[in-house]
């Protein structure tokens, strides 16, 4: 349960760092980081959560030049790296925290972000 609270607290810590925007997109990334430590990072969850319409949501991110998945994109890629830097937490673990069904989407998603897997990010630039 320990790195559970842990992991929480960084999204919570993340989506702090949003909350005062006033920028849809910011205000997504904070909500997003929120949802997905509970595994429910979807744009039914994020509108719930925004007070929005779906059509809203889409027409404000649009807006500000960026869509729901754009911004899914960017908070997965973002806690990918601070998930990757707890040694406690292996691949898979840190797939399934970000809304992958399996380890091989996480790789693909993840080489696409940063143009090496995860496993040897991990290696690379975390090992001292």
């Amino acid at each position: 349960m320990g790195v559970y609270l842990q992991l929480t607290e960084q999204a919570a810590r993340y989506l702090a760092s949003f909350k005062s925007s006033d920028k849809i997109a910011e205000q997504l990334k904070g909500l997003l980081a929120d949802l997905m430590a509970r595994g429910e990072a979807n744009a039914d969850a994020a509108c719930r959560g925004l007070r929005l319409s779906r059509r809203t949501l889409q027409r404000r991110l649009k807006a500000e030049k960026t869509s729901f998945q754009t911004v899914l994109k960017e908070v997965r890629a973002e806690l990918a790296v601070r998930y990757l830097a707890d040694a406690r937490l292996k691949a898979l673990e840190v797939a399934m925290l970000l809304g992958y069904s399996n380890i091989s989407s996480f790789t693909t998603a993840f080489k696409s972000w940063y143009d090496i897997p995860p496993a040897e990010y991990r290696q690379k630039y975390l090992t001292a």
